[in-house]
């Protein structure tokens, strides 16, 4: 019996190392905007966002800016890692906003900005990687900007339940935070369920939401990046 329970472990070391370098490898291809990835998963709990069209003037959306409440974030329209872009900075006014704008769009002309609502919480990440021994994997784990570095995963092999996706999180390191501050761990659990059941619907072929802030009351998307396969 110890045998086969050391083969088993084993062998699943061996398939979460092979799938965590296919999923490393691709972590920066080419994705579409930001926009697009959001309207792809239109049904689950984004933070409220607005886009900004290129060249816009604030004044013309003041309105729908203070719909959305300072502080606020405002973020390159873009698939790329906006922090290493310095691409993403927290706003407090309608004024510090103006000034943050003007000097965005001088470091990125001809280009389309998101303001999003500011959602306090802990980081994570859940993706799906499409892998030629397993079809599609997903990915959970601690988020945000040190999610390369942190590597606190778990990877199911899709598709999963909701008693799989709960028991990924309680492996993680992070969990214990979770627990500690009383998280929607519920509300986690089936936002990732309702992503997971869409990535098979829609043929999504790789996603990226980084990060999934969950606080007491909700987990909320914050960040995406999303491919759809192509029609053959």
């Amino acid at each position: 019996m110890s045998e086969i329970c050391g083969f088993l472990i084993t062998l699943k070391n061996l398939i979460i190392f092979k799938v965590y370098k296919l999923y490393d490898s691709n972590f920066h291809m080419e994705l579409p905007d930001l926009e697009m990835s959001f309207q792809e998963i239109e049904n689950l709990q984004i933070a409220k966002y607005l886009v900004l069209p290129i060249n816009a003037e604030i004044e013309k959306f003041q309105g729908k800016i203070e719909k959305l409440k300072f502080p606020l974030w405002i973020k390159l329209n873009s698939s790329e890692h906006k922090l290493k872009l310095d691409a993403v900075k927290k706003v407090s006014n309608l004024e510090e906003l103006k000034k943050i704008y003007s000097e965005l769009q001088k470091k990125f002309q001809n280009q389309k900005f998101i303001l999003q609502e500011d959602v306090k919480g802990i980081e994570l990440i859940a993706g799906i990687k499409q892998d030629k021994t397993f079809d599609k994997v997903l990915l959970i784990g601690s988020g945000g900007s040190l999610a390369e570095l942190v590597k606190d995963i778990e990877f199911r092999i899709l598709p999963v339940d909701k008693e799989e996706i709960e028991k990924a999180i309680k492996d993680l390191r992070i969990y214990k935070l979770i627990e500690e501050k009383n998280l929607a761990l519920n509300k986690l659990i089936d936002l990732i369920k309702k992503f997971s059941d869409l990535t098979l619907e829609k043929n999504i072929e790789e996603a990226d939401l980084n990060p999934i802030i969950v606080n007491e009351t909700q987990a909320t998307i914050v960040d995406a990046r999303i491919q759809v396969k192509d029609e053959d």
